[in-house]
């Protein structure tokens, strides 16, 4: 019982630095978040006004017409973005009508 455990804890060891140093980078994106009442019209008028920033890149709209894609249509990633390129990017989204705010999302890792 004691070899299966320190077995099991080794090898947990042993995916854990594997998936630190040699897994994928963890995608970091900041979604736009939209006031209830905003039409679509509206949404690309932010997606227009406010494009990619440095290395803070706006991405495509996605085509696959789920829920999630109409309710959240504007995100960027940010994983390479520098400080300012963010800071940048949450001014000018923040300036526009219709946007409650921006959250920054990490996934992966």
């Amino acid at each position: 019982m004691v070899v299966v455990a320190v077995l099991a804890t080794i090898g947990l060891i042993v995916f854990g630095i594997y998936a630190t140093l040699d897994g994928p980078p963890p995608q970091q994106e900041a979604v736009v978040y939209f006031a209830p009442g905003a039409t679509e019209a509206q949404k690309d008028a932010v997606r227009a006004a406010c494009p990619s920033v440095g290395r803070a890149i706006q991405l495509p709209k996605d085509r696959n017409q789920l829920a999630t894609s109409r309710i959240y249509p504007l995100r960027y990633d940010v994983a390479k973005a520098s400080t300012a390129d963010r800071a940048a990017l949450y001014k000018c989204v923040y300036a526009q009508p219709h946007v409650l705010g921006i959250n920054q999302v990490t996934q992966g890792q």
